[in-house]
């Protein structure tokens, strides 16, 4: 079985191509290699602009996408209209590619942040979006333009995603910055600590996710939210985070009325495709010691 997945060098990509090439081949389409991927088996590297046709004959052909790739955020040379027109252009060259080819389904990394403003307790994919951000309305659209092709396809409405820990401070996303400060005893601010949190992933489940829809041969035209079961109240999580990286500050709770609270139902993904993820806590346990472990 083979599998392409763009945007390899990004975070999520270069995690995918390292853990699906112990079971598939991969084709993995790049813009700029890291360099510590160079010696994996059963990889296949490709360097593609992917605003441009996909007009490289790839052998064997890909049966599964995996659409990670994302172009690069808007900036004073390239406005808000370009960078969104960019990323539907890049979509569109993977749903012909996929259409040539005959792919079986494209597995499309979506975002939360396609819901834009959350006013709810509870996040179902039913809620509508409100005044999405720049990135938020790029996904959206993306999924808009997905539906309207005959192609099939998942959605895969992303939280935060954990991916392998690294020697670079961690930015993102939130979780990971939580606990690089937790790590290094840095000050560590936080809101809501009484609410219910499970906006995490890790690149683990996504690849896990993947081997379920190729044994299953599901084929399907549809957008889940792809979040860990059970929430864990904030607090709890973080005391989990303190006592595994043994933190001695601490914990500042910033108060703050605008910032809403909320968890991420994933009813459906259970409901629709018999699918469970990992619930939070196992997911941040399992993050917490290959954080140790990469220190060792």
């Amino acid at each position: 079985m083979s599998i392409l997945i763009t945007g390899a060098n990004g975070a999520i990509g270069c995690d995918l191509v390292s853990i699906l090439s112990k079971k598939y081949n991969i084709i993995a389409v790049y813009r700029t290699k890291r360099s510590k991927l160079k010696k994996i088996k059963n990889v296949k590297w490709i360097k593609s602009d992917l605003k441009e046709k996909i007009n490289q004959r790839i052998k064997p052909f890909p049966k599964y996408i995996i659409h990670c790739a994302v172009d690069q955020q808007p900036s004073r040379k390239k406005n808000i209209k370009e960078y969104i027109f960019s990323n539907l252009i890049i979509l569109k060259n993977i749903i012909d590619f996929a259409k040539k080819n005959k792919v079986k389904l494209i597995i499309n990394l979506s975002s939360i942040e396609s819901y834009g403003d959350i006013k709810t307790t509870q996040l179902k994919e039913d809620y509508l979006s409100k005044k999405p951000n720049v990135y938020g309305m790029t996904k959206l659209l993306s999924e808009d333009v997905l539906s309207s092709q005959k192609t099939n396809f998942i959605n895969l409405r992303l939280p935060g995603v954990l991916c392998e820990p690294s020697k670079n401070k961690f930015t993102r996303p939130w979780l990971s910055s939580l606990f690089f400060k937790i790590k290094n005893n840095q000050k560590v601010t936080v809101h809501n600590l009484k609410s219910y949190f499970n906006s995490v992933i890790s690149t683990y489940e996504i690849a896990n996710l993947t081997s379920f829809l190729i044994k299953k041969k599901i084929t399907i035209r549809d957008t889940f939210n792809f979040a860990s079961l059970k929430p864990m109240i904030l607090k709890d999580l973080i005391d989990l985070g303190k006592k595994k990286l043994n933190y001695k500050n601490k914990i500042i709770e910033k108060k703050n009325q605008d910032n809403n609270s909320f968890y991420i139902s994933t009813k459906k993904l259970k409901k629709k495709l018999k699918y469970k993820t990992q619930t939070t806590q196992q997911l941040i346990e399992l993050y917490l010691e290959k954080l140790l472990q990469h220190e060792r």
